[in-house]
């Protein structure tokens, strides 16, 4: 909250006129005024005397023991997220990083924005040259955060450093992270002993609806790591020569779409993963058809009863926001060079590329 709130809230508590302040202070009304709208502040002799009268130390004046509230978080990044849409990644940086300096001990407004703006700067598109400043900034926010006290905080922030590494080639760094991590069993092991008991104290409290929106939000975690697990199996499995074994997970992958009420989107990564490696053109070309489809047509989650208590009707997906990431990495992938003088191909690029509103990103 800015000084000039402060002053007006805590006037008001009190139940004190503009004119007992200025009378007090020795100023004129039309001063307080300004104070108390923020074209002016009070000179610095004033501010012992006015924080006595007020009832409030400095350092509350100053607001220097204020700290942001997580709903405020929140409310910040969808801020973020409409001004990445309407002015451009810069202006999303640059906003991020003054509410970071605001609140610089902040770890958890930190966390939020670095992983919030890692995600719409892959989305954007972005060549790579021009990408490499912003890119910079998030590795150091992430080393930021990996030095927390908070372990959530902390080994999220390490998986991301880990990841980075790999696409950079670094192994080493990326191993010498990894092992300064706990062990995924024993941090998922926790985190299901508490939500069992959660789902149970709920029980017991008559509260059914939230048990079922707890365990609801923990089957979407499951089936999203079980359908990631199997996508590096079929890439795994690909590496091995095992073509046939490739086949038959991406088929129990595709299919988990449909059985568990997924995105239609899921179901074409791990086919499309096996085409790829089989070089397979016309069958590349048909699935990242229906891919590319599948990014126009919002996820309906609420139209599942399995998730239907944790949709957020009011803030529906957008996944066309993915098609400028996903045709630069189409459009740059060593994996797809062998249709690069595809006619269809080449036209497929073209058409999403409209859609999106921007040139190759070459």
């Amino acid at each position: 909250m800015p000084m000039n709130l402060v002053i007006q809230e805590k006037r008001k508590e009190l139940g004190l006129t503009q004119e007992q302040i200025a009378e007090y202070l020795n100023v004129s009304i039309p001063a307080v005024c300004k104070w108390e709208k923020g074209s002016t502040s009070p000179d610095i002799a004033l501010l012992p005397p006015l924080a006595r009268l007020l009832k409030i130390d400095l350092n509350t004046l100053f607001c220097f023991q204020e700290d942001i509230s997580p709903q405020e978080i929140r409310l910040f990044c969808d801020e973020i997220t409409g001004i990445v849409q309407a002015e451009g990644i810069e202006a999303g940086f640059e906003t991020a990083r003054r509410k970071i300096h605001e609140y610089p001990h902040n770890e958890t407004l930190l966390h939020y924005l670095t992983f919030q703006l890692d995600g719409l700067l892959i989305m954007s598109g972005l060549p790579s040259g021009e990408m490499r400043p912003y890119d910079n900034l998030l590795t150091e926010w992430y080393a930021r955060l990996a030095e927390s006290d908070d372990n959530k905080i902390s080994n999220s922030a390490k998986y991301m450093m880990v990841s980075r590494c790999i696409r950079q080639e670094d192994f080493e760094k990326a191993q010498e992270i990894l092992d300064s991590m706990p062990d995924r069993e024993d941090i998922l092991g926790s985190m299901a002993d508490k939500l069992m008991l959660q789902v149970i104290l709920y029980q017991h409290q008559g509260q059914a609806e939230k048990a079922a929106g707890e365990l609801q939000n923990a089957v979407l975690i499951a089936i999203n790591k079980v359908q990631m697990l199997l996508h590096k199996l079929v890439d795994a499995e690909l590496a091995s020569g095992e073509i046939q074994t490739a086949k038959y997970i991406a088929d129990k992958a595709a299919k988990m779409t449909d059985f568990f009420d997924l995105w239609e989107y899921n179901s074409f990564i791990a086919p499309l993963q096996v085409a790829g490696a089989e070089e397979d053109a016309g069958e590349c070309i048909r699935l990242l058809r229906r891919l590319l489809d599948s990014l126009l047509t919002p996820w309906d989650m609420g139209g599942s009863p399995l998730f239907s208590r944790i949709a957020k009707p009011s803030k529906p997906s957008r996944p066309k926001q993915l098609l400028p990431a996903i045709l630069t990495e189409l459009e740059r992938s060593p994996s797809y060079d062998f249709l690069r003088n595809s006619k269809e191909f080449k036209e497929l690029l073209s058409k999403y590329r409209a859609l999106t509103g921007k040139e190759k990103a070459f």
